[in-house]
């Protein structure tokens, strides 16, 4: 067990797993600011409604959504490359302005629109969903390979050396020729290997072969049911589970989102809804167990973690119950904590089917907010909020139970330290 867990901690902690992860961390600025633009265009109030259709604000407000999700690509394969080439302590900037480059090297300038019903080949013209959703996996791939293929020739020494007295900023222009030289060649050979084939661009060819798959597999109820469940799993045995399973599925993830702020931009529904409750349900139910704690517990430590813990529970901070009861390698309490998971998961998948709950709308919404309003906020409507506190209550009961044995335990534990105290102090002063 302990090689298994030292194992998946080497895997988080793995050279290129960190670079996708921190990657995907510094644009998250940029996908949570288009959401709050979805958010203020979905807010289910019917005077707010007319006036965007009748202002035509509304048609303002989609602007922020569509330049972050039809775009998306281009600010990952930037965050890529920069990420890798700070990793290896190379010109971080100048690797993500050359791995840019190689992208619209790989990014087809032409599409074919319908004139009349029939189809028309435009020249000069970028197809939005190849720097979008479509590019997505493209633009991580070529982040990476640009960048990397940047580092190595600068390894090599391939470079131009300038004299001491040049200011460091020529300098740096100077070195990036050479190499940045070469990954445009090596990309633009790319472009022209692909326009050989049958998918015509690097786009169709990656989007076809490895991200429609992928997402079909794990962009569905499965992957979403694997990594709520995964995450609490490796809690149990002190592994970071959030952490192992966002590196894991951080591609995926990435990909629905941009997916889903793109339909909503576009007036449609949102693609892969399960993946919209996926956030809000990570840390929910152990707001349920804090509540018992703080209400229910006979044991004072209990009590007093239920106090401290509440408020940070509530806006869905778990760390300081899973290691404060704790809940790691207590295998007791890891029924409830890891089966929670898939149960609340599939409950509500279950009631949007039968219509009580209204969809995800596609926004994306930052996860410190408290659960039931974080509900309502995800699918702009009231059922959002009512099931949050409906959930809330399944989880307090399925909890209790559990939480019982503990702190029975603990309670008799604390009354028999009290009692050998008293004795103690009988005896001191007998003495």
């Amino acid at each position: 067990m302990n090689k298994w867990i030292q194992k998946i901690t080497e895997l988080t902690q793995s050279r290129y797993l960190r670079i996708l992860t921190n990657a995907f961390m510094s644009i998250a600025v940029v996908s949570i600011a288009g959401s709050l633009f979805v958010l203020a265009k979905s807010l289910p109030i019917p005077i707010w409604q007319d006036f965007l259709t009748n202002s035509g604000l509304g048609n303002i407000l989609s602007i922020p959504v569509s330049i972050t999700s039809d775009l998306m690509a281009l600010y990952v394969v930037v965050a890529m490359a920069y990420t890798l080439a700070k990793e290896f302590n190379k010109d971080a900037f100048g690797a993500s302005v050359i791995a840019l480059g190689a992208f619209m090297l790989l990014t087809p300038f032409s599409t074919t629109t319908m004139i009349n019903e029939t189809p028309h080949l435009v020249e000069g013209v970028i197809p939005v969903g190849s720097v979008g959703a479509q590019g997505f996996f493209l633009a991580i791939l070529t982040g990476l390979l640009a960048a990397r293929l940047y580092v190595f020739f600068l390894d090599k020494g391939w470079k131009l050396r300038m004299p001491d007295s040049v200011p460091e900023n020529v300098t740096k222009m100077f070195e990036m020729m050479i190499p940045g030289g070469l990954v445009f060649v090596i990309f633009l050979a790319i472009r022209w290997v692909f326009g050989l084939t049958s998918f015509g661009t690097a786009q169709i060819f990656i989007y076809s072969i490895l991200q429609k798959p992928l997402l079909a597999v794990g962009g569905g109820v499965a992957g979403a049911l694997v990594y709520l469940t995964v995450s609490k799993l490796l809690w149990i045995f002190g592994v970071h589970g959030g952490m192992v399973t966002y590196a894991a599925f951080s591609v995926i993830m990435k990909t629905v989102m941009t997916e889903k702020m793109s339909a909503y931009a576009s007036g449609i529904a949102a693609p892969y809804p399960e993946w919209g409750w996926v956030t809000v349900l990570m840390d929910y139910s152990v707001l349920g167990l804090t509540i018992i704690m703080l209400l229910r517990s006979k044991s004072k430590q209990y009590k007093l973690l239920g106090k401290i813990s509440f408020p940070t529970s509530l806006f869905m901070i778990t760390e300081p119950v899973i290691f404060g009861v704790p809940i790691v390698m207590n295998f007791i309490l890891a029924i409830p904590f890891v089966l929670l998971q898939p149960i609340n998961f599939l409950l509500t998948l279950f009631v949007t089917k039968i219509g009580f709950l209204a969809p995800p709308k596609g926004a994306g919404i930052n996860n410190m907010i408290p659960g039931s309003i974080q509900m309502a906020l995800v699918n702009s409507h009231w059922s959002g909020f009512v099931w949050g506190i409906i959930l809330l209550v399944i989880n307090i009961a399925a909890y209790y139970p559990f939480f019982k044995i503990i702190d029975s335990k603990a309670y008799k534990n604390e009354l028999e330290n009290e009692m050998i105290s008293d004795e103690n102090v009988i005896k001191g002063e007998e003495r």
